[in-house]
């Protein structure tokens, strides 16, 4: 028998509205076509819309005003290479007790700043040693939180290295009502941001609050009228940065409008050049102006022969066997463009932290003008090159 996922649909679009007025006469067309509406999408003033077949569309297409307007609803995949995850072998103490169905998280107390070794030990992933973060841990205004939003597939918010630092949740997917994480991936994500334990793993900012948007479903599958209301929800609670780890190869003008809007309200996005190889153009949101497009290198500064390239790469960061937090409690190696979009989002979460707000163009030049030039690298492999955190402190 399949489960709700898994049953037919019909087809979705996204049909947005000049005014309120507009509103009715939309109502009287879908229920002429036979579509419906599925849920509002207030950020661009539209909703999300089903029809029963495709003359249905062409049928409430040819009745709407020009002002009224039909996209797509873009599909989205998650930017890691498959392979089932392996655990890395014995860095870390073992975690039990961790439910797979856990029940709504309390909100904790804000944790105090973590008293880190002074040599940095075997819970530290080669990524974040090799960006430097260790050595400006001590440097950090444990006064000062950065908001970071993280659209993906969710967070184990139990996770005794995330926990700490979670403070919200939300699931965009139907009848999907949790925002825990069933694949793992954003787990992940979090876990190289901003990890805070002593006896776990220690990610690039411990002083970080997650916001967590579950816009993408067990399979890694996720949809553009899903990361729409996501990026509604952060906006609305303010955050810093959004980490944006998945791709699609095509975009339309809402998705376009979205990233706008974000931007323009201050937020520093930040997202994964995808993963279809050095021959092939970075997607979107990556491609985006607005957005920082990251490439992935390995631990010998070479790129990754899975990274996409072109002139809208930003930097590029670790991003091969990288090792965070996963489900359950536990730990996982993962290689992707995926894992190295949080390297930067980690990296702006400190120049927050140290410097104090700032316009996303004052730190994409700070960054710009500080990164390294990795020889090996074109300049569309790597863009302006890697950053190493010290460097912007100094």
């Amino acid at each position: 028998m399949m489960n709700n996922e898994e049953k037919a649909a019909g087809i979705r679009k996204i049909v947005t509205i000049e005014n309120k007025d507009d509103v009715k006469l939309l109502q009287e067309v879908l229920e002429a076509s036979g579509g419906s509406i599925i849920k509002e999408l207030p950020l661009i003033s539209g909703f999300l819309c089903e029809f029963p077949q495709d003359n249905s569309v062409s049928l409430a297409a040819r009745n709407l005003p020009q002002n009224i307007k039909i996209e797509e609803d873009l599909d989205f995949k998650l930017c890691c290479l498959s392979g089932f995850p392996f655990n890395f072998p014995n860095p870390f103490p073992p975690n039990q007790g961790f439910s797979s169905n856990p029940s709504k998280p309390t909100m904790p107390k804000y944790p105090a700043m973590p008293q880190y070794p002074d040599q940095v030990g075997g819970n530290v992933d080669w990524g974040i040693r090799r960006i430097g973060a260790p050595q400006v841990w001590s440097m950090l205004n444990s006064n000062r939180r950065v908001r970071v939003g993280i659209i993906d597939t969710g967070i184990d918010y139990q996770h005794p290295d995330l926990k700490n630092n979670f403070r919200e949740g939300i699931s965009t997917l139907d009848n999907h009502p949790t925002f825990y994480d069933d694949y793992g991936h954003g787990t992940h994500v979090a876990g190289t941001i901003g990890a805070n334990s002593r006896q776990g793993m220690s990610g690039i900012n411990p002083l970080v609050d997650f916001y967590v948007v579950k816009a993408f479903n067990k399979k890694g599958n996720g949809k553009l009228s899903d990361i729409i209301e996501g990026i509604d929800w952060l906006m609305r609670r303010q955050v810093n940065i959004i980490n944006m780890s998945f791709s699609t190869s095509e975009t339309n003008q809402i998705f376009e409008r979205v990233m706008s809007l974000a931007y323009q309200q201050g937020i520093i996005l930040v997202a994964a050049a995808g993963n279809d190889g050095p021959n092939s153009p970075v997607d979107y949101p990556a491609r985006f102006p607005n957005v920082l497009a990251v490439s992935a290198i390995d631990s010998n500064d070479r790129l990754a022969n899975f990274s996409c390239t072109g002139p809208e790469i930003d930097f590029c960061a670790p991003g091969v066997d990288i090792n965070s937090t996963w489900l359950e409690g536990g730990y996982a190696v993962k290689s992707g463009t995926s894992f190295a979009a949080p390297h930067i989002a980690g990296t702006i979460a400190d120049i927050i932290n140290y410097y104090g707000p700032m316009h996303p163009y004052q730190i994409r030049s700070l960054m710009a003008q500080r990164a390294v030039a990795l020889q090996a690298l074109t300049r569309e492999q790597q863009g302006n090159g890697l950053v190493e955190i010290p460097s912007l402190f100094s």
